[in-house]
């Protein structure tokens, strides 16, 4: 009996490691899952997906050009346009009324983003494809790495760790958020499957922040499958802007503001007066009809993507959702959104349910870059220029941008109670304890949202928390601390560095190498040190570019025409006619004339003459 119990026993040890054999054959990573690095999903942001527009057949829709058409953030068909547009502009511009220019704003705007519009179920209607990565890096094309790295430049931990350790999620931004996040889950059961591990790392950035509070929310299970979670700029409670765009509290549609402060802090302001002298060949009351048209016309397509509801922020929804989705035909969207309304709730609980099982959770956020000036509350709180500082660092409290803390302003401790912990950043903007991971949440200044991806400090610092254990909290390394300033070094590491290096000294003067030489140095420098200085990135980048002129490698730049006939036109009809159209100053400039008039008789006749009696 006990050789037939001990055959048996041994029959069985033979019989498992065939099969651990088995499932190590399978898997796709060198080391069958048996290596310290879990592999890693990067969960992209907004446009970070190429979705391709396909027709009835299945084939792809080409542009005028003869390339695919990408559905993000429309597709504009110039001709259509013209031809929906050429006579209500005609015959709103003769009669000065709007004959049919407002309805034909808000049909172009239909024609350019209905290939983004679901229908009252909450899905896609036009026939979409998403351009999907179902495996590693490694079995990547180099168009397909091409196009991942050009989103998220993190190179360095596809060398560090593998590329067979690395995975892109892509999805469609004005897709289905419930589809999405099955996607994702039953993306990460495929990862863990064919690499091995148990556990996998996720990066959800931006958008990607709402896809991860529905997986935490609809998926409990994932929290043992976890290892590591970096947030990068997470919209963990929507985007202000998206917040005032569904609520049309838009700065534009103040008159005063669109003629005076709009336009000028979104582009040039010669180009800006320049278009503000333009719009005034429209009636004041014909442009703000046309603008309400175009922008109402945006909004009802875009309020039936239920993964644009994600970046409604929280204490908005309820509101929003009873003023477009309260309709029975809305029901189903409704549904949908609600249940991403409580996941986007429990979003701090179910971080910390991470944080409970073991899961090491990071975050990186940007600051004191004010949210593009759309919605009028976009000078009321700190910010990345896209989402409000809030939503990205789960909390923190701040002073808003430009401003500081009071002199006496003691940190709150809402979620760090240690001794000795200092969380209020050096300039005095953050208050990182308010926020719910106080030690492991890096902050970069005046760092743009949009430039995050370009900021080689925040890719090495991802690269270092994932491929590595060096980095357990923001005391860690003095080579990344929890406050940073923010930098953009793209151009200088992919162009003007490796062009700089390309020039032979001998073809310079003495001089013009010792210069080259020296930006070369610096520009080195910088690059291997992780703490910014600001102002630097793009004090080296115009000295490489210095250089490149001098070795006849580039042109210099264009000198600007220093005209302000423009701003000087714009800023004195404002003076004069305020927000009126061209056609509506004529009443006012005969009032004027007779006003002017009537102030010479007085002063300089009647009032003499009153004085003589």
């Amino acid at each position: 009996m006990k050789k037939f119990i001990s055959f048996i026993l041994a029959f069985a040890l033979v019989f498992s490691a065939a099969a651990v054999g088995v499932s190590a054959a399978e898997t796709k990573t060198d080391c069958g899952g048996n290596c310290d690095n879990c592999p890693t999903i990067i969960i992209p942001g907004i446009g970070q997906s190429n979705v391709w527009l396909l027709d009835s057949e299945g084939n792809y829709v080409l542009d005028d050009n003869g390339n695919r058409v990408n559905c993000f953030p429309a597709y504009v068909q110039t001709g259509e346009l013209v031809k929906k547009l050429l006579v209500p502009l005609l015959l709103t511009l003769f009669t000065q009324h709007d004959i049919g220019l407002s309805k034909a704003l808000a049909d172009a705007i239909d024609i350019c983003f209905n290939i983004n519009e679901s229908d009252n179920n909450g899905k896609p209607v036009a026939n979409l494809e998403v351009e999907k990565y179902p495996y590693s890096l490694a079995e990547c094309s180099d168009y397909e790495k091409g196009e991942i790295y050009d989103s998220v430049p993190i190179q360095d931990y596809g060398a560090a760790v593998g590329e067979d350790h690395l995975y892109y999620f892509s999805y469609n931004s004005f897709g289905n958020h419930l589809d999405i996040v099955k996607e994702l889950y039953d993306f990460i059961q495929q990862v863990r499957k064919e690499t091995g591990h148990d556990k996998v790392n996720i990066v959800p950035i931006s958008l990607g922040g709402t896809v991860a509070n529905g997986l935490l929310e609809y998926y409990p299970d994932i929290h043992e499958q976890l290892n590591k979670v970096l947030y990068i700029v997470p919209a963990l409670n929507g985007s202000t802007i998206v917040g005032d765009v569904f609520a049309e509290r838009l700065t534009f549609y103040n008159p005063d503001y669109l003629y005076n402060g709009f336009l000028e802090k979104l582009m040039d302001e010669n180009e800006a007066r320049m278009i503000e002298s333009v719009l005034r060949i429209f009636p004041d009351e014909v442009l703000m009809k046309c603008l309400h048209s175009a922008c109402e016309s945006l909004i009802s397509i875009l309020t039936t993507s239920t993964n644009l509801w994600a970046l409604v922020p929280n204490e908005d929804y309820p509101a929003l959702a009873q003023r477009y989705l309260s309709s029975p035909e809305k029901a189903e969207i409704r549904r949908q959104t609600d249940i991403y309304y409580r996941a986007q709730s429990n979003s701090d609980a179910n971080i910390l349910k991470l944080v409970e099982n073991g899961v090491k959770v990071y975050n990186i956020v940007d600051y004191d870059f004010p949210l593009y000036n759309v919605g009028t509350s976009w000078n009321t709180e700190n910010a990345d220029g896209v989402i409000q500082l809030d939503s990205t660092s789960m909390g923190a409290y701040s002073a808003n941008c430009g401003e500081t803390l009071p002199a006496d302003y003691v940190q709150k401790n809402t979620h760090c109670t240690a001794e000795g912990h200092n969380h209020i950043s050096p300039d005095r903007v953050v208050d990182a304890s308010a926020g719910l991971l106080p030690d492991t949440t890096f902050y970069f200044d005046n760092q743009g949202h949009e430039g995050t991806g370009r900021n080689d400090i925040i890719m090495k610092l991802s690269t270092e928390i994932l491929a590595t254990d060096e980095i357990v909290d923001v005391y860690s390394t003095p080579d990344f601390p929890q406050f940073n300033v923010g930098r953009e070094t793209k151009k200088i590491r992919n162009d003007l560095l490796p062009k700089a290096k390309s020039i032979d000294p001998s073809t310079l003067s003495d001089q013009d190498a010792a210069e080259l030489a020296a930006a070369i140095a610096e520009a080195e420098e910088m690059l291997n040190r992780t703490v910014g200085v600001e102002g630097e990135a793009q004090r080296i980048e115009a000295r490489l570019k210095a250089c490149l002129v001098t070795a006849g490698l580039a042109s210099p730049a264009e000198e600007k025409e220093d005209s302000d006939f423009f701003e000087k036109l714009s800023l004195w009809l404002y003076k004069n006619y305020g927000t009126q159209g061209y056609s509506e100053m004529l009443p006012t400039s005969i009032n004027l004339f007779f006003k002017t008039i009537n102030q010479f008789l007085n002063n300089k006749i009647l009032a003499p003459i009153n004085d003589l009696f």
